[in-house]
């Protein structure tokens, strides 16, 4: 309370403009919003009342220490809008606003980082948790000139908004706004439902350095989040990972610096398992104006034609060579098998069950193609491969999770699994 100097309207239509009255003019209080103006109506004369009534008032404080606006909440149920911010004056400018922007950039740490919420509650609550380098924007996206301010003070902002399809739709937008400022960016992406405030009132300081250790980088949140927006009923149509690449993309065609870059389209490659060079190809498209649809569509069907003729030749082999299953079955599972056809025909072979509908149509076209090979070693084969492509996905996991901060005996354990990941690569491709 102290610290952002937060206080109350009281309820009531004059208790502020009677106490400004003869310091300030009508016009002065109206044009910064601490009041508004009412018509004469029978039995009431014209005159102004206080635009803030029955509310916590947090004042938003510039750099210098003034007072610029207010952010206000609703203190009664029922009173709407439940948020209610000053507009834009000659003193308030909410695109260059950000809210803790003073106190916070006196405690940002040798790692360089500050926190970006959504709004002043959650910066207030990750304040008193001790987690004092963050600041909030004030009601509108984040923006570039706000974006160039967290660059003139530090190197990395690790955006942490609600944790639901709004809070992510905003992450998505600023993610883009900070990496075409040149700034790095990590994504604490937080379970549905929970908010920076109630993540720390729940646990406190370590629940959100427990979510900042599991924090995704841009390309691993874009695809985490265009793969979430199309798991529900209203979800749009289209492939997934095509959507995906496209949004890397858009996002890597703003990033000016080229480490900078090819750094992000790199770990793009690695997370969506597309070239490298059809990323790249695809931003000197999107740089240029023309449509990035067709290379990405392109390079996306020949990955998952590799992907699916893979998994039908394990499962031909299998058909064919039925001794081969219970081997199979030990070693993988049906959660190996990325297309949709294909899985449905894996549970059915794993369970025992007859194939049926599109699993035992493909079973049925799988067999037709009868050819003289020694079907148990193509079986075999095609179990080592899959299980390649199972420990590479898992190495880069890894990999990935050791770039970030982690306690001692965390990032022990893990150098020791990728170790042996290694070591198991190593086995199965010789």
């Amino acid at each position: 309370m102290k610290q952002f100097r937060l206080g109350v309207s009281p309820p009531g239509w004059e208790n502020l403009v009677r106490r400004l009255r003869g310091r300030f003019s009508d016009d002065a209080l109206v044009e910064a919003r601490l009041a508004g103006r009412r018509d004469a109506a029978p039995g009431r004369a014209a005159g102004t009342y206080d635009w803030f009534r029955n509310r916590l008032m947090v004042p938003l404080i510039s750099n210098g220490g003034a007072v610029v606006g207010f952010g206000a909440r609703a203190l009664a149920e029922g009173d709407e809008p439940k948020y209610l911010n000053s507009p834009e004056s000659p003193v308030y400018h909410k695109g260059s606003y950000l809210f803790g922007l003073e106190p916070a950039r006196r405690h940002v740490g040798a790692e360089g980082e500050m926190v970006v919420v959504e709004g002043y509650f959650d910066a207030i609550a990750l304040h008193q948790a001790g987690l004092r380098n963050t600041v909030a924007t004030s009601g509108t996206a984040l923006t570039a000139d706000q974006a160039r301010q967290l660059k003139r003070l530090v190197p990395r902002v690790a955006l942490t908004y609600d944790g639901d399809r709004a809070g992510r739709e905003a992450m998505m937008r600023s993610l883009g706004t900070l990496l075409a400022e040149g700034l790095d960016v990590v994504v604490v992406d937080l379970p549905d439902g929970e908010d920076p405030d109630t993540l720390v009132r729940r646990g406190g300081l370590a629940a959100y350095e427990a979510a900042r250790r599991g924090a995704a980088d841009p390309a691993e949140f874009v695809q985490r989040h265009i793969l979430r927006a199309r798991s529900g009923e209203a979800a749009p149509a289209g492939d997934a990972r095509e959507a995906a690449a496209q949004a890397v993309v858009r996002l890597a065609a703003a990033v000016a610096d080229p480490i900078r870059l090819k750094l992000l389209l790199e770990r793009a490659s690695q997370v969506l398992g597309l070239s490298e060079a059809v990323l790249a190809r695809a931003v000197r498209l999107q740089r240029g104006g023309a449509a990035i649809e067709r290379p990405i569509g392109s390079a996306v069907r020949e990955q998952r034609r590799h992907e699916e003729s893979l998994e039908r030749r394990l499962l031909q082999a299998l058909l064919m060579c039925p001794t081969e299953l219970e081997s199979t079955r030990e070693r993988l599972s049906t959660e190996e098998f990325r297309d949709p056809e294909c899985a449905a025909l894996a549970r059915a072979l794993w369970s025992g069950a007859t194939p049926e509908g599109e699993a035992g149509s493909l079973a049925r076209e799988l067999t037709a193609e009868s050819r003289d090979l020694d079907w148990a070693a193509e079986a075999r084969g095609a179990v080592r491969l899959l299980l390649v492509r199972r420990l590479e996905v898992r190495h880069r996991e890894l990999t990935e999770q050791l770039r970030r901060p982690l306690p001692p005996d965390e990032e022990a354990r893990l150098s020791h699994e990728v170790i042996d990941l290694q070591q198991s690569l190593r086995n199965l491709r010789t």
